[in-house]
């Protein structure tokens, strides 16, 4: 979004994580419209539609509640999806992602124990796959990888490795021998790490032109011209 250039207030966190009073989404006018301790985070600036990322601790509707510790953990986790190293490109991939991370943490929630010490209730990890939505399935394990990959950088994380093989058997789509084709899963982590190398390169494209410029300056001078080169 052209709200979000480099100049923007809430174009990065000055602080992690940041005061409850940091805008995080403001508008063409300069307005304000979401900060940080906000229930509801309006995302109409970027998306140019109603849609918003439900919390829990305030107002909700045909969602369900979430206690404000870790209303606060799911804050951290949408900031890891905006913000973080490899941060969502649209407000499509965010909302998909976040809708993940906040059913996992509205089952903490409901089970009395926060997001953070999820890796230590067996237990309620197991219920996991049985409040995913089927589509979501293959999804959620590339988005609770993210989560642990970035874990350092969060300061938690939801599922550590064995909880996502755990997870990962679970799930219904599960292979269970060889096949002769990716499973969707693997298909969807080999797009995630292509992405990520996609990105890697698009923050150093212009040194990449400039050295093929100078490779092709350098074979036209040595050749006496590009055509005889």
């Amino acid at each position: 979004s052209p709200l979000a250039g480099p100049s923007a207030a809430n174009f990065r966190p000055p602080s992690w994580p940041p005061s409850d009073d940091w805008p995080v989404i403001i508008d063409a006018a300069g307005v304000t419209i979401s900060r940080w301790g906000d229930s509801i985070w309006r995302l109409d600036p970027w998306s140019e539609r109603p849609i918003t990322l439900n919390f829990g601790d305030g107002r909700v509707t045909n969602t369900v509640r979430i206690d404000p510790k870790n209303a606060n953990l799911l804050r951290l986790l949408a900031g890891l999806l905006i913000w973080g190293p490899n941060g969502a490109r649209s407000v499509g991939t965010l909302t998909n992602k976040f809708s993940i991370l906040r059913m996992c943490v509205a089952l903490c929630s409901q089970n009395g124990i926060l997001a953070s010490d999820l890796v230590r209730f067996p237990a309620v990890a197991e219920r996991i796959p049985a409040i995913l939505v089927p589509s979501k399935a293959t999804q959620a394990i590339v988005v609770l990888h993210e989560v642990l990959n970035y874990s350092e950088l969060l300061g938690f994380t939801l599922l550590d490795r064995a909880g996502l093989a755990r997870l990962e058997a679970a799930l219904p789509d599960h292979e269970t021998k060889q096949t002769p084709y990716s499973p969707p899963r693997i298909w969807a982590y080999q797009v995630t790490r292509l992405r990520e190398c996609l990105d890697d390169y698009l923050k150093c494209m212009d040194r990449f032109e400039a050295c093929y410029r100078y490779a092709v300056d350098a074979y036209a001078n040595n050749s006496g011209s590009l055509k005889s080169a």
